[in-house]
């Protein structure tokens, strides 16, 4: 009886023909289903690993460029076989607009004092809240799929995640877009993650300075009420609007829809900012510092953690669903091109508004005297 196996990868793709004239070839040998070999580029890492990534695909590999932790050396991993192509579902993301739409305006007319359960037909008072909330994250997160596209990513449509009241009082859990396969190179993987903060804060910020001008400094109700925690940027707003730091004197803002909305439209552009795993900040920062974002991240966690113990029990939360959702970021195909000097600029820019944003209480209850 004659017994076979399967071709072994290296059997199957001739490297050196598909590195000609670009790289010298040190060492070429197997790592469990890959092929992997050392070599030493003759060109931008960039255009060497586009050539090579376009020829490898074209027999069906697929390719990873990266450094050796132990020895640093350049080394190019091919697998057989590519990610499959998952097609944006553009009628399951209208259906979630539309739910998380309805889902909003139902939390802008609770924020008026009305019972929808009671007044459906008073729904339509949610609209300045709705309005705002869904226009910074739709701006946030098509500031993601815009520039993603320009670079041919492989991001889908955003999908919004409704979350009704009484669940929550912004009427979503915010919105993601879903990444099919590993970014091209942390060049795309930065402008891909920066994109949206910056697109959403470039509408929210303006409409919290509207929503603050159609809000009134007045004392707090009696009875039992929501307190919005302050940022410096919050503070800072107030401070320009009103001309003085509140809450101060039994006196506080009393916000407009507007003005609430984008409030909570900053504090998820806080959280999104972190620098942690799949989160925006986790692409920056993985972008920026390449496998060393991961011990960013556990230091972010720890810090969520500690004010979570010591100031705000919804940092713990943060810090829990951060450490679960995984806060290590899976590495680019080309983990070797660095995102350059411009980049970086924006990238430590980031960390300043991450700091203008930080909010210490985001949300605090205080119950009737």
């Amino acid at each position: 009886m004659t017994t076979t196996r399967p071709l072994s990868p290296s059997a199957l793709i001739d490297i050196p023909a598909l590195t000609q004239h670009i790289c010298t070839i040190h060492d070429i040998h197997e790592e469990q289903d890959a092929v992997v070999a050392t070599i030493t580029p003759l060109i931008d890492s960039a255009l060497l690993f586009k050539s090579v990534q376009v020829r490898a695909r074209a027999i069906g590999f697929t390719t990873w460029m990266r450094r050796n932790p132990q020895t640093r050396a350049v080394e190019l991993v091919f697998t057989e076989g590519l990610a499959p192509a998952v097609a944006t579902r553009p009628v399951l993301a209208l259906v979630l607009f539309l739910a998380t739409v309805l889902s909003c305006l139902a939390a802008g007319a609770m924020y008026q004092g009305i019972d929808i359960v009671a007044q459906p037909g008073q729904i339509w008072a949610g609209i300045p809240f709705a309005a705002t909330i869904i226009g910074i994250l739709a701006t946030h997160e098509l500031g993601h799929y815009v520039v993603g596209r320009w670079w041919g990513a492989p991001v889908s449509l955003p999908y919004f995640l409704p979350l009704p009241p009484p669940l929550s009082f912004t009427g979503t859990m915010g919105a993601v877009i879903v990444q099919r396969e590993p970014m091209h190179d942390r060049r795309v993987l930065f402008d891909v993650g920066v994109a949206g903060p910056i697109a959403g804060l470039i509408v929210a910020v303006p409409l919290l300075f509207y929503g603050l001008s159609q809000s009134v400094v007045a004392a707090p109700p009696a009875g039992g009420y929501m307190q919005e925690g302050n940022s410096a940027l919050y503070l800072l707003a107030k401070l320009a609007v009103f001309g003085q730091i509140l809450p101060a004197d039994n006196l506080d803002v009393q916000l407009s829809d507007v003005a609430f909305a984008a409030w909570i439209g900053l504090l998820v552009t806080m959280f999104n900012l972190l620098p942690i795993g799949q989160l925006d900040g986790g692409h920056v920062a993985y972008a920026a510092l390449g496998r060393y974002a991961n011990y960013v991240a556990y230091a972010t966690i720890a810090f969520c953690v500690l004010l979570g113990v010591f100031v705000d029990n919804t940092w713990l939360v943060w810090g829990i669903i951060a450490t679960f959702a995984n806060p290590r970021h899976p590495a680019p195909y080309d983990d070797i091109t660095t995102i350059g000097g411009w980049r970086m600029l924006v990238a430590c820019a980031m960390i300043i508004v991450l700091l203008f944003l930080l909010t210490p209480v985001p949300i605090r209850f205080v119950m009737p005297t």
